[in-house]
Formats: C-alpha cells, structure tokens, sequence
C-alpha cells in the first residue's frame, strides 16, 4: 500500500474538553469569526474568486461527541471541534488566516490546540506550516495551491 501523506492534502487542528460542552454555545462564536453556513457545514470560505482546482474554504468545521460528528447547533453535546486546512490545494498565503482563526476559536474557547496530537501554540503551528510547505515542495516540486499538485494529487486516486 502507498503512503499518500507526502501530498500533505488535510491537516487538522483540535481543541478537545474532557467534560462535554453544549452545542449551542459555538455558533454564536463562529459566527462572530465569519464563518457560513452550507446546510450541515460550517466553514470559512474563501474572500476572492477561487481558481477551479482549488478549494473554496480556508477552514472546515468537524465538531464531534464521543467519537460520533454532531450536526445542527439547537441541542446536544460536543466534546472536539476538528477545524481542517486542505493544505495541498489552498495557495500557500491562506495557511496565515487558517492559523489566526484557529488561535481565534481556541481563544473564544478558552481551549488550547492540538496538531498531530500534541498541544502546540501560535509559533509553533505557523513553523510546522512552513515545513510541512517545504516537504511537500521536496516531494512534489510543486506550491501549494498550484494546478500541478491539483492534477498530482488526483492521479493518485482512486486509492487502495
């Protein structure tokens, strides 16, 4: 089986509690953060005209409860809240807007962050970043964001 994770497509920040939360307590704070709302989808769209092999988000909303992902904001619990960067098709200069919004959830929150199961700050999320766009340029030759990538990447699939 090929390893695909070079290509580095979805990275994920949490913020996770160990005592479960009301649901109804996020929208209002990510609505405050400018995100929309697409039926049962929360992100942060994009705020120019998106190119056609690109993503349209900068950030997606996951919010969980015991595992299982909660959907509507009325009643029920969350005990993580997933936010997502699909790194490989968003041009590079967005990674600054991903982690300023995630500092800004964490933040409304009053919880800290998690990459790659470790708690990590500001800094060090921004550096991970950065070399997470160096490995993928190693490996691929390509940017971030780039049709090139696009086109990698989806030669891979489908995927066994």
């Amino acid at each position: 089986m090929v390893n695909y994770e070079y290509l580095h497509e979805l990275e994920e920040v949490e913020l996770c509690v160990s005592d479960a939360r009301p649901i109804s307590e996020l929208l209002p704070i990510f609505r405050k953060l400018g995100f929309t709302f697409h039926d049962d989808v929360v992100s942060l769209d994009r705020p120019v005209r998106v190119l056609p092999w690109q993503h349209s988000s900068v950030v997606e909303i996951e919010i969980l409860f015991n595992g299982k992902e909660v959907f509507g904001f009325d009643e029920g619990k969350w005990d993580t809240i997933r936010l997502k960067y699909l790194f490989a098709t968003l041009p590079y200069e967005l990674a600054d807007m991903f982690v300023e919004t995630a500092i800004a959830v964490g933040k409304e929150l009053c919880l800290p962050l998690r990459h790659a199961g470790v708690t990590i700050d500001e800094t060090s999320l921004r550096q991970r970043f950065s070399i997470i766009r160096m490995e993928l340029f190693d490996n691929t030759g390509e940017e971030p964001g780039s049709e090139g990538l696009a086109i990698l990447i989806q030669s891979t699939y489908p995927r066994r």
